[in-house]
């Protein structure tokens, strides 16, 4: 913070046994996406609209950056010169955490198949990258070159062909140093120095300077989110991510200092991020509340953390493991570090979360960065349904189907009786015809 200037406001970090967590449940989700996306809508539609000049126009209004005429995209020069800007040894930790990501998702590949059957019938799957790629990374006074990695490495993996990156300028139209090379280590094709609802907008439809993508991927705010649903159906999108959550399941056997600290790194995403302990020991959670108030008395982001945690923040009390994986499976969080005695033991009960961090030695910050998992992760409780961000969000797999007649005529009885039901005639006269053919 700013003169080391500290909030005076008190922490406070709500308490509730397990068994009423269950019944009642606590989220913070994607509130108000309603009433920004009317906000929006006119501005996306200006973008398909109007193109690059509309672009130029609502930078200048939302970023201050009008002093770059023409194009918007960042030059070689540009990103020749950000290695200049950026430290030699954050170069090395992005080049270290890209090589670990690389081999993570490295091992998603999937690959094509096709089998033949005695009867000479020969069915299969074919997969296939897509063609382009748009990755969306929040930018302008803040840097996160980690989104980069993560979006752009997973997809040069899967064999995508062209990788586009927007992200939105400081004031004076200059792209964040950081944000340039860890694209440029990524191996993202171009960088556009666009942001907001308008850079989802762009990517979406297209412009003169910026080609249509087949997909959208990448975090950003709300109103960054609120279009991507806009514009979902025209383009696919890889979710819709609400605020940052982390459960720290632990033990009395839980070192109460590492449980702090994780949960304010949790914390210090935003006022709205959820961090949240789950113990069955009561003693453990005094403990790591007493360490929460004071490891926050000295970041910088106190007053973040304040927030979210008195606002999101919770302590849930369980009667024993079995009750606190219940809890867990209930939440289905985004991030789930487990701090029991037998953390590997528990595994195979958790069955909602988007990321497990097993023991004291695996932090979320760990994985945030440079482990190789992925971060971009479902949150609101979609750890139920969806996975994090990975190789085969980048591919499509086309079914490939070659019938023999042995194997035709096996199943055109009962094709054509499904038909039927279904009233579809024409699909039974297809069917039917085949019965004559020799």
């Amino acid at each position: 913070m700013p003169g080391g200037v500290h909030v005076t406001t008190p922490m406070t970090i709500k308490t509730i046994a397990a068994a009423d967590f269950l019944q009642q449940g606590v989220r913070c989700g994607l509130e108000g996406l309603s009433e920004i996306e009317d906000t929006i809508r006119p501005i996306i539609e200006d973008v398909r609209n109007r193109g690059d000049q509309a672009i130029r126009e609502y930078t200048a209004r939302f970023d201050g950056a009008d002093s770059v005429p023409g194009s918007v995209e960042a030059t070689p020069l540009e990103i020749r010169n950000a290695y200049s800007a950026v430290d030699e040894s954050t170069v090395g930790a992005l080049r270290k955490a890209a090589d670990n990501i690389r081999c993570f998702h490295e091992r998603q590949v999937q690959q094509s198949w096709t089998c033949v059957l005695d009867d000479g019938t020969t069915m299969g799957q074919l997969v296939r990258p897509l063609a382009r790629v748009g990755l969306y990374v929040p930018g302008g006074t803040a840097a996160y070159p980690s989104s980069v990695l993560m979006g752009a490495i997973p997809a040069r993996v899967a064999g995508v062909r062209h990788i586009v990156a927007c992200t939105p300028p400081a004031p004076g139209g200059a792209a964040n140093p950081h944000v340039l090379v860890a694209a440029d280590i990524a191996g993202v094709d171009r960088v556009f120095k666009v942001g907001g609802c308008q850079a989802i907008a762009a990517m979406a439809f297209g412009t003169n300077s910026i080609a249509a993508v087949d997909k959208i991927v990448g975090p950003g705010n709300a109103y960054v989110t609120a279009a991507k649903k806009l514009v979902f159906g025209y383009v696919d999108i890889d979710m819709l991510a609400g605020p940052s959550e982390l459960v720290v399941l632990a033990d009395a056997s839980a070192d109460p200092l590492l449980a702090a600290a994780d949960l304010l790194s949790q914390a210090e995403h935003g006022p709205d991020s959820q961090a949240i302990l789950v113990t069955t020991s009561p003693e453990l959670a005094a403990d790591v509340e007493r360490e929460v108030l004071a490891q926050a008395d000295v970041l910088p982001r106190r007053n973040v953390i304040t927030q979210s945690l008195s606002d999101h923040g919770l302590i849930i009390i369980a009667d024993n493991l079995g009750q606190a994986v219940d809890v867990v499976n209930h939440y289905a969080p985004e991030h789930l570090e487990i701090l029991v005695d037998r953390p590997h033991a528990l595994l195979g009960q958790v069955e909602n979360a988007g990321s497990v961090l097993l023991g004291p030695l695996t932090p979320v910050a760990a994985t945030d960065y440079a482990a190789g998992p992925n971060h971009v992760l479902p949150t609101g409780g979609t750890a139920r349904s969806r996975s994090a961000l990975s190789v085969r969000d980048f591919v499509r797999v086309q079914n490939i189907t070659s019938l023999s007649r042995t194997y035709l005529d096996d199943i055109l009885d009962a094709a054509h009786a499904i038909a039927e039901v279904e009233g579809l005639d024409a699909h039974a006269a297809a069917l039917a015809a085949r019965r004559v053919m020799q």
